[in-house]
């Protein structure tokens, strides 16, 4: 069945099935998908499912819906989708066998959204947004959930830094190989609004486009890493 993964700040992603013929989308307790934060409406939006495929529309919200990076009223889902209602991502998810696995997880492995799963946050955020900044929310949240870490010397080894950040060296989350890699040389983490890299060994060469790294250098798409003698590509999937 189609679902929606469900991302905040406050928890790690959950997923909310579409079961039902229309789901209700707001702050409100009345609502089968209840996002607790006064950026979004008590009432903000529908989701329907039919045979012809899953649409959303808003029900004349304060901060509306944007969808892939645009204000929508109402909008047909494709898989993978992502929506922005107030300060909560949303990701779609259909029926397909490709559709079981987000980001190389698997989406049922998710815990399932309830009621409260996710804690209030009214005091960090203002009653409505605008379009722009629901926009740049949402670039950040693409940003921050679609970046990866790619090892040049394999292809398919691929790492997700998202908000919770990389380490290099024998004693962090990625190998590296080379003089003076042991403990953790060098830490990839989100400040955020984008991924830097933190030098941590004195004497571990880190580099991005061959340029020496000191301290701590913010990233941009297709940066070059060097960390040790290992080889990464700092790349974001769109």
């Amino acid at each position: 069945m189609p679902r929606l993964i469900v991302k905040s700040s406050a928890t790690k992603n959950q997923r909310f099935e579409l079961d039902k013929p229309e789901t209700l989308v707001g702050r409100g307790d009345e609502c089968q998908l209840v996002l607790p934060n006064v950026s979004v409406s008590r009432q903000h939006a529908r989701v329907l499912v039919g045979t012809q495929g899953v649409t959303i529309e808003d029900l004349g919200s304060a901060s509306g819906i944007v969808v892939n990076g645009k204000r929508i009223q109402q909008h047909m889902l494709s898989s993978g989708d992502e929506i922005q209602i107030g300060k909560f991502s949303l990701v779609f998810m259909g029926d397909g066998r490709q559709d079981r696995f987000y980001k190389g997880r698997f989406v049922e492995y998710l815990a399932a959204y309830e009621k409260g799963g996710v804690p209030p946050d009214d005091d960090a955020a203002t009653f409505a947004l605008s379009v722009e900044a629901l926009k740049r929310l949402q670039q950040d949240n693409h940003l921050v959930d679609s970046a990866r870490v790619v090892s040049e010397s394999d292809k398919k080894r691929f790492w997700f830094p998202e908000d919770r950040g990389l380490s290099f060296g024998a004693a962090g989350m990625v190998q590296v190989e080379g003089w003076f890699t042991g403990g953790i040389c060098a830490e990839l983490s989100w400040d955020g609004r984008q991924h830097v890299i933190t030098k941590k060994g004195w004497l571990t060469h880190v580099s991005v486009n061959g340029q020496a790294v000191s301290g701590r250098r913010p990233l941009r798409e297709r940066d070059q890493l060097r960390i040790g003698k290992s080889w990464f590509t700092y790349e974001v999937e769109h």
